[in-house]
């Protein structure tokens, strides 16, 4: 055995032994059936390091490390963004949040299955025709290589980091709740097995482990659903009358979301469990982050980055229609595991482990199995806590590789370098750029613990959707648009988007700034931001002028329908 697969195989159960022999809080689950749910979790990341120790045996260029030799197929590659798409926000945060608050959840779920939408019909196709490895591939096609390329590294890097800490806080957290392994350890197993994801297996392992845990994640959420409509004899309108007629749910919107401030009755509170406004009370703030939501999903580098990993244009667009099945079935699932928590643990039981509720769908798995005290609910406990767990696993080091490949493809290689470096050279860096990444988020993880950063996870859509959205849209199908365009839009909204949300009700007061309140009421900046990155891309196109991007519009036009050349490597 060499030192790299002895690595891979000896450090998840390092970390885990080390996390179990510091334990020592209560937790979810009891001592008794901790040692089991820590062989469910060694074994779920003991298979994935497998397929990455297969996986890395077949790295030998930049395109296998980035990219998989573009080689993978349709539906695969739509079963992985489907994996890196579906987060733990999504499968625990949404369902809490459904469990809480009820209707008003389902708006989440909502926004992220039509993101797909803009996807579909404007990126994913002319993204494969166009580019190699990365968004800053396709934007420097017909504008200033070196300038663009810098720009848009900075705006996707930033976009990565502000998705990935919450997930590596959110993971770390919620294992801590589950079964005591203590934070700083958590963070650093997330660091690690994301570090080896992508070091060793690049885009390839990365995929597969995205792939099975799609899988996993949707096949566990399919048990919960059958377990919790079996009392009803699957009768879906008996489930919601459940709901509504629920003394516990009845009372927590009485007594906690309207604060004993209603005239409901206790009837009439059941039913608005299932209305919105519960917990999006602001017209302005829901339009604010579907927009951020719908829009910046097109504009996420780790999303934008599967599609150059297909064979065809045909198949980018077919994967997009795969993960899209797969993202709405699931989502459809945690509809009813957030109902199903709400009815049979309530959700004072759930505000009682987490203020958030972000462990409803975890209690759900243990009430389901027979209970705290039951061999069958922990072991359904512990299963679910490995799937979040490797559901965060898997979306960061999706987005590892995504800001890796941003540092090396387009700041090394293509800034530093113009575009000139072997290939030798350009996976040195892709990997060096790998173990930055990975310690820059562990860092900040780490310094992060007790800080409430899920306002990240709704800036980084923001910034995503303001940035790099307004100049990929406009490269792609505006004539005029160019590099000037391009630099004043990325700068402009990812600059814009920040800056609103340092000085909104997100950040803790006082703040970082010095302030002692926020000097806005929105907390999502979308509504402001996303139309003036537009802006400033317009604006600045129209007062410039550039031979270069006007000369190359023509065969950009073409080859973005047609995909002439696409075989070619993109050079300037």
């Amino acid at each position: 055995m060499n030192s790299r697969t002895a690595f891979l195989f000896a450090s998840l159960p390092a970390l885990l032994i080390a996390g179990t022999a510091q334990a020592a809080e209560a937790t979810l689950v009891t001592e008794g059936n901790r040692t089991m749910t820590v062989i469910v979790f060694a074994a779920l990341f003991s298979l994935t390091l497998a397929i990455t120790w297969f996986a890395a045996r077949r790295n030998a260029t930049a395109s296998d490390f980035y990219t998989a030799g573009g080689g993978i197929s349709a539906r695969m590659n739509g079963m992985a963004i489907a994996g890196d798409y579906l987060s733990a926000a999504a499968f625990l945060g949404v369902s809490g949040l459904i469990a809480l608050y009820g209707l008003d959840g389902i708006s989440y779920v909502a926004g992220f299955f039509i993101s797909f939408v803009p996807v579909l019909l404007l990126i994913a196709e002319p993204c494969r025709n166009l580019g190699r490895y990365t968004l800053g591939d396709v934007l420097a096609y017909r504008n200033s290589f070196r300038a663009t390329k810098l720009v848009v590294a900075v705006s996707s890097v930033l976009v990565a980091l502000f998705y990935m800490v919450p997930q590596i806080v959110g993971g770390a957290v919620i294992v801590r709740a589950l079964i005591g392994i203590p934070y700083e350890v958590s963070v650093c197993a997330v660091g690690g097995l994301m570090l080896t994801y992508v070091l060793f297996g690049g885009m390839r392992a990365t995929t597969s482990v995205q792939v099975l845990k799609a899988f996993l994640l949707i096949s566990f959420c399919i048990v919960l659903v059958v377990l919790s409509w079996i009392p009803y004899g699957f009768d879906i309108e008996a489930f919601f009358r459940s709901v509504i007629h629920n003394e516990a749910i009845q009372r927590h919107v009485l007594d906690t979301l309207l604060q004993g401030q209603s005239t409901l009755s206790v009837e009439e509170a059941g039913r608005r469990f299932l209305e919105p406004a519960l917990y999006l009370k602001s017209p302005v703030e829901q339009i604010s982050l579907g927009m951020a939501l719908v829009l910046g999903t097109a504009a996420m580098p780790h999303i934008l980055m599967r599609f150059f990993t297909v064979k065809s244009a045909k198949d980018a667009r077919t994967s997009a229609l795969y993960a899209m099945f797969a993202i709405g079935l699931c989502h459809l699932l945690i509809v009813v595991i957030g109902f199903s928590a709400a009815l049979n643990v309530g959700p004072k039981a759930i505000i009682a482990l987490d203020k958030g509720g972000n462990l409803a769908a975890p209690m759900l798995a243990q009430f389901l199995g027979g209970g705290p005290d039951s061999l069958l609910g922990n072991f359904m406990l512990a299963v679910v806590a490995a799937v979040a767990f490797a559901t965060i696993v898997a979306v960061v080091a999706g987005l590892t590789l995504a800001a890796a490949s941003s540092l090396a493809h387009d700041v090394y290689v293509g800034a530093v370098r113009n575009g000139h470096a072997t290939d030798r050279e350009q996976v040195v860096a892709a990997r060096v750029a790998t173990v930055m990444t990975a310690v820059i988020c562990v860092a900040a993880g780490i310094a992060a613990k007790g800080q409430n950063v899920a306002h990240l996870v709704g800036l980084g859509y923001a910034v995503a959707a303001s940035a790099n959205l307004p100049a990929l849209v406009c490269t792609l199908y505006w004539r005029r648009c160019n590099t000037a365009g391009v630099i004043a839009g990325v700068v402009g909204g990812t600059l814009l988007s920040i800056g609103m949300v340092l000085v909104s009700p997100n950040m803790t007061y006082p703040s970082i700034l010095g302030l002692d309140h926020p000097l806005i009421s929105l907390r999502n900046p979308g509504i402001v931001s996303i139309p003036v990155g537009f802006l400033l891309v317009i604006v600045f196109s129209l007062l410039t002028r550039s031979r270069l991007s006007e000369s190359r519009w023509p065969e950009m036009a073409v080859r973005r329908e047609t995909g002439m050349g696409i075989a070619e490597a993109v050079s300037h």
